[in-house]
């Protein structure tokens, strides 16, 4: 009986620990995946819970660490790495994660906890449902560490490791120079923005339900009212189909006027160059952009430059500073920054579907842009 309730404990434990090491593997991997969007979010933890603005460098360093730590601990709790050490690594840190999202269940600082950044996207009470569970099976783990199966040996385990750690900080240096990999949010290569932006979000079936007697009459929008004898209950909204995703893509001219259909209306190829803050924005990129526009102009193509920065201050010092040639259009912060994550960054757009994205690490040149555009350039 003894021997039968050791087995069945020791399958509970291998499985909390298959869980941890998922969930920690998942978790380093979507913050490695894109590392600009983690710094985003601590950014917006830093200013709605400490109410302080730290370094983007700094908030970036960060990110690549947090991402590394989450998935090389992910891989030695897979792979029962220095068992007793790595489980109480793990019990103190969910403890504490749990601690923290009591208090965001209860603050909501943040709308969602960018746990799995874009891949999963959970509200502040699932996550602190997650690190409950999380954290009971970061208990059972540390109280029966012993009974975590071996998976590999001893000396493939230290390779695995290094392996897990070389790996996480090399691919998000590789998705900071080169965009996220695998691109989670709605502004992804392929997607045509303007269907994104006009179409309806939800489409419903519309009943118009009224009573007589105990007698329930149900009609569609498009039946005449029944006679007056009976009584008006309820109109309910029956969602039809799938829900579909809105983009939340809208620019302004410098006076003020949207003009976001007036692009996203326009046929063949157009540039649109992404710099949400002007006086944080890279300079290090300027020439191939100011090349950019230049090859813009000469084939036609039209080119708009959006950003968050509404100071003529701002505004100025980037014209003076880069020798920018082209206007302004006005956007959201937060939108720029899901459309590309770079600062800047450039779209091509191909009557209005994304077709390629950049950013300030790997501007195209003018014989990139030809090899593309040309062939179909009439």
């Amino acid at each position: 009986m003894a021997e039968r309730n050791t087995k069945i404990l020791a399958v509970a434990v291998n499985v909390c620990r298959l869980l941890l090491a998922a969930t920690f593997l998942l978790s380093g991997f979507a913050k490695a995946n894109d590392p600009l969007g983690t710094v985003y979010k601590l950014q917006d933890y830093c200013n709605s819970m400490l109410h302080i603005s730290l370094p983007e460098t700094f908030l970036t360093a960060s990110s690549v660490i947090l991402s590394t730590m989450e998935f090389t601990l992910g891989a030695c709790i897979l792979f029962a790495m220095k068992k007793k050490s790595t489980a109480r690594f793990t019990l103190l840190l969910m403890a504490a994660m749990t601690a923290l999202t009591v208090y965001i269940a209860i603050a909501d600082p943040v709308p969602d906890c960018g746990c799995f950044g874009d891949v999963i996207i959970l509200s502040n009470t699932a996550t602190l449902a997650k690190n409950i569970v999380l954290l009971a099976a970061a208990i059972v783990i540390y109280k029966h560490y012993r009974l975590q199966m071996d998976i590999v040996g001893p000396s493939i385990k230290w390779l695995i490791i290094l392996l897990s750690f070389c790996s996480t900080i090399a691919y998000s240096a590789f998705c900071i120079i080169n965009l996220p990999y695998f691109d989670f949010r709605p502004y992804k290569i392929g997607t045509d923005m303007y269907e994104g932006v006009t179409r309806a979000e939800q489409e419903f079936d519309i009943k118009i339900v009224y009573e007589k007697e105990g007698q329930m009459l149900e009609l569609s929008a498009e039946d005449d009212d029944p006679d007056s004898t009976w009584q008006y209950v309820e109109t309910r909204r029956i969602p039809v189909g799938e829900k579909k995703e809105v983009l939340d893509f809208h620019v302004t001219s410098a006076e003020g006027d949207d003009i976001t259909e007036d692009i996203l209306l326009q046929e063949g190829y157009q540039f649109m160059l992404i710099i949400p803050d002007l006086l944080k924005a890279d300079e290090g990129c300027i020439n191939h952009i100011n090349e950019i526009y230049d090859y813009s102009v000469s084939h036609n193509i039209p080119f708009y430059c959006l950003t968050a920065s509404f100071s003529p201050e701002a505004q100025k010092y980037w014209t003076e500073h880069t020798g920018a040639e082209y206007g302004y259009l006005m956007a959201d912060d937060r939108m720029l920054k899901t459309v590309v994550r770079a600062k800047p960054g450039l779209v091509l757009l191909n009557s209005a579907v994304i077709t390629h994205k950049w950013s300030n690490y790997n501007m195209p040149d003018t014989l990139q842009l030809n090899n593309m555009l040309q062939p179909t350039e009439q």
